[in-house]
């Protein structure tokens, strides 16, 4: 039936439907904000998400959800919201600064990079992004464009302790040891992720390898029966600990990353957990406290071992032993230690030779071995056990 003329007129005047808001509130951004600010993480992305589907033409509910997927170490799932938020939000630096995060720790190098210099676009003073962008030309082993990266960054944050040790490592100024708060920061942050990397990535079992080669020699020598008291040097998670407590009587650990020590205690097999440097640790013990101590790639983070080689002797009882592994380097094999590249020390065998004999141990067993898996190739070092002489 058609429409009078005002019947018509009546529907044009009708006021018209209103449309869909295209952000979200203020209201509804404070809820999420207030939630990301205490951490509850969990919550915080249950709300972004029902943001990001009723707003999706929004950057900020995306952003968020990305944001709390990294927090709760979702970092692949992370991905899609962020990108989507940098693709809606192109002035926002924190989309392209958390994105490159993302890229980074997933080996996307190239696109981490892109994401970072986006950011310091929007930010050219930005420590996080100055410093991100230049470890990422650091693993792309573009060492001069690195270097002027991390200088930039220590120009923004003076005594920045990863700035500085990084540009030792890549200009070979070869320090005796690191900073402490470099590797209490290196492993804190490494803590969560430390031990699945190491064994499942990495293919390490350097701790159940030395194990066995203080159990063949304990059983060789007829000490077998005798439980140890033993020192677990830079214990991190425990994978040491959890190789030799069943011959452990008194089963001690020390690190200097809090967070390693949580994981550490978890195991429930350590007596006692020392959250200290390794040296102020074995200068506070007495003498002839042990029968074993361990250091599992421990030496890589240290450089200089005279004082540490003195002090395991001192806290070894008469023919107490000492395992350890270090890493070798065919380009530095000369020099007694040298802070490479990937920032570890390596530690020639004449250097290792001669500390056993100016501190008074006898060289049992000192052998080559693949101690982990890195980029597709073997890391070569050495696997020492030591005994220190009466």
């Amino acid at each position: 039936m058609k429409k009078s003329a005002k019947q018509q007129a009546n529907v044009l005047m009708r006021p018209a439907a209103p449309m869909a808001p295209a952000h979200p509130s203020p209201l509804e951004q404070h809820i999420v904000l207030t939630l990301y600010a205490q951490q509850q993480y969990a919550e915080a992305e249950k709300y972004a998400q029902n943001l990001a589907k009723q707003y999706p033409n929004s950057g900020f509910g995306w952003k968020y959800l990305g944001l709390c997927m990294r927090h709760l170490n979702r970092g692949d799932a992370a991905m899609e919201p962020l990108q989507t938020a940098a693709k809606l939000m192109p002035g926002d630096f924190e989309p392209f600064f958390y994105l490159g995060c993302t890229h980074q720790e997933l080996g996307n190098l190239e696109f981490a990079e892109a994401c970072y210099r986006h950011a310091m676009a929007l930010k050219p003073d930005d420590v996080g992004a100055t410093g991100n962008l230049a470890e990422t030309l650091r693993l792309q082993n573009r060492d001069e464009e690195a270097i002027a990266m991390f200088k930039r960054k220590l120009e923004l944050a003076p005594g920045d302790v990863y700035g500085t040790h990084a540009l030792a490592m890549l200009t070979g100024s070869n320090p005796e040891v690191p900073p402490e708060q470099y590797i209490s920061q290196l492993f804190d942050n490494y803590s969560d992720n430390f031990e699945q990397h190491l064994t499942s990535t990495l293919n390490y079992n350097v701790p159940a390898q030395l194990a066995a080669m203080l159990a063949r020699h304990s059983d060789a020598n007829a000490t077998n029966t005798t439980k140890w008291d033993a020192l677990d040097l830079g214990c991190g998670t425990g994978l040491v600990g959890a190789e030799i407590a069943s011959r452990s009587r008194n089963l001690v650990g020390v690190d200097l990353s809090a967070k390693m020590l949580d994981k550490a205690r978890a195991r429930q097999v350590y007596q006692r957990l020392v959250h200290s440097d390794l040296l102020a640790m074995m200068r506070q013990e007495g003498d002839a406290t042990f029968d074993v101590l361990v250091a599992a790639d421990v030496f890589i983070y240290v450089g200089k071992l005279d004082d540490i080689v003195a002090q395991s002797h001192r806290l070894l009882r008469p023919n107490g032993l000492l395992a350890f592994s270090i890493e070798t380097s065919t380009v530095h094999a000369s020099q007694d230690y040298f802070l490479e590249k990937a920032g570890r020390y390596s530690q020639s065998r004449s250097y290792m030779e001669r500390m056993a004999q100016e501190h008074g141990f006898n060289v049992l067993d000192m052998h080559a071995a693949p101690l982990r898996t890195e980029s597709g190739q073997p890391v070569n070092g050495y696997l020492g056990l030591w005994q220190a002489i009466s």
